[in-house]
């Protein structure tokens, strides 16, 4: 079925009310002429383009022809309809995002700043080694710090206490966002904290991030991730309701990659695939 053409014949109103006045039941092109108070031959054109777009059945039964609507046609259209309302991750960060923003923009808006202290978990299937690079090689960490739909343009990170950390992303349109910081502590393999905060595009700090990589394990490794940061204007409110769910995303990314068969972080580069 061509869904835009089935909606498009749909779509105008006579075709429309013949719908209509079928789904109570067949009835024949006489009776759906005198129903729409129309000459015979424009209700035949307007049956005709039904039947062609698979939407109805016409059949001769003697001298009447009897009109139907295709039942089968229509569950398929409607479950086309289910396909597009099906809620999506997007959909559900999108809506978590807005009530974020509402939130913040309430406190800030009232002269009370607004705060995020929040800690994601995940467990690697990966070395404690291997998670450790992809946090402090920034031609590792570029391939996994931006949430969906945006790009790394620049990263910069060293597990050096005192470091300057870089991160520039680029969104789909070119608006790019800049933030930074520097290494505050460093516990070779295991923790790595440091700032990270929007700049305003002069340089200026928006408000300060803070985030706190604690690694746990061997052959695989335990990895948790504390932000925090505080803003009192409301400008910032959509950035820092964003911090969670862009946060999120990114440690999705971050696994995806240290879990990918043909990527080996170790060496940052390809290694054959293992054969089952």
């Amino acid at each position: 079925m061509d869904a835009q053409q089935v909606l498009a014949t749909i779509g105008e109103p006579t075709r429309f009310r013949i719908v209509m006045l079928l789904a109570d039941g067949p009835r024949t092109v006489g009776e759906l002429t005198s129903a729409l108070g129309a000459l015979q031959p424009q209700t035949t054109k307007h049956v005709q383009a039904l039947e062609a777009a698979g939407l109805i059945r016409v059949q001769k039964l003697g001298r009447r022809r009897l009109a139907s609507l295709d039942r089968e046609a229509l569950g398929r259209l409607a479950a086309w309809f289910d396909g597009l309302a099906a809620e999506t991750e997007d959909d559900r960060a999108l809506d978590d995002y807005a009530a974020g923003v509402a939130e913040a923009e309430e406190r800030t808006g009232s002269g009370r700043p607004a705060t995020v202290d929040f800690t994601l978990q995940r467990r690697v299937p990966a070395s404690r080694t291997a998670v450790w690079r992809a946090w402090t090689d920034p031609e590792v960490a570029a391939r996994w710090w931006s949430p969906r739909h945006f790009t790394v343009v620049r990263c910069a990170v060293a597990p050096v206490r005192g470091a300057r950390t870089e991160l520039v992303l680029r969104e789909a349109d070119g608006a790019e966002y800049a933030s930074a910081g520097a290494v505050q502590e460093v516990e070779t393999g295991t923790r790595l904290r440091f700032e990270l905060s929007p700049l305003h595009p002069d340089g200026r700090v928006v408000f300060p991030v803070e985030v706190d990589v604690r690694l746990a394990g061997e052959a695989e490794t335990a990895m948790r991730v504390t932000i925090r940061a505080s803003a009192e204007h409301p400008e910032a409110a959509p950035m820092l309701a964003g911090l969670e769910p862009g946060w999120s995303q990114q440690l999705e990314r971050l696994v995806h990659l240290l879990t990918e068969a043909n990527y080996n972080p170790l060496h940052d580069r390809p290694h054959p695939r293992r054969q089952r």
